[in-house]
């Protein structure tokens, strides 16, 4: 359970989550990104309550990047253009061959099967798909856990970039105290329920998302 969880992330905010294993952050960032809903409470995006918007949209402006990347069992082209086909959105190949590269996949071959590929590969590529969507917030579930440290620092290069150039919000769950501290400029922990350095009311609006969960199951 979440005991009044109370948080607003501004734009171009650089949040690490840090807790121990079992206090629910994942739980967090799905419910941030209304893959599970809140029990009470309210979360708002520009504004707007989470009630208001269709599903399809919210995860438009709102991405979520688990940990175990999910690939299409067909190509690395099919799953770097899916969420770009899923919203409707046109897929940018030039933008996707320059991410590609600046993560460290310039040489991927693209007619591969994804699931011939490495865990850090799928990781990389799952990151990529989602900021094809140009969203406002990212949510980052322990993104870099199968990396090695240089392909890790190419990925928290390109992230940093995007936060100053797109104005793209993080919040990034790591247990590496290190990373948290080179990527953010906020800080949440969360254990026994509660979020430490959260501000009032989880308000995303231009000028930031929020939102409160008062209870939510983990």
């Amino acid at each position: 359970m979440f005991d009044r969880i109370n948080a607003t992330i501004l734009m171009g905010d650089r949040i690490a989550m840090l807790g121990p294993s079992g206090q629910g952050k994942s739980t967090l960032l799905r419910l941030l990104a209304r893959l599970d809903l809140i029990d009470s409470g309210r979360l708002t995006l520009h504004g707007k309550e989470s009630a208001g918007w269709h599903p399809s949209d919210w995860r438009k402006k709102v991405c979520y990047v688990p940990q175990l990347p999910v690939m299409l069992p067909t190509t690395v082209a099919d799953n770097l253009a899916v969420a770009s086909k899923l919203h409707q959105r046109k897929f940018d190949k030039p933008l996707a061959l320059e991410l590609m590269e600046q993560v460290g996949l310039g040489e991927l071959d693209w007619n591969q099967k994804a699931a011939d590929l490495s865990g850090g590969q799928k990781q990389r590529l799952q990151l990529v798909r989602s900021l094809l969507l140009r969203p406002d917030l990212l949510l980052l579930d322990e993104v870099t856990s199968a990396l090695d440290g240089q392909s890790k620092q190419a990925v928290e290069r390109l992230l940093m970039r995007w936060c100053e150039q797109e104005r793209l919000s993080l919040v990034w769950v790591t247990h590496e105290e290190q990373q948290a501290r080179r990527v953010s400029n906020r800080l949440w922990i969360l254990e026994g329920g509660t979020l430490v350095e959260g501000s009032t009311a989880v308000v995303i609006e231009r000028s930031g998302l929020s939102g409160a969960s008062e209870g939510g199951q983990e």
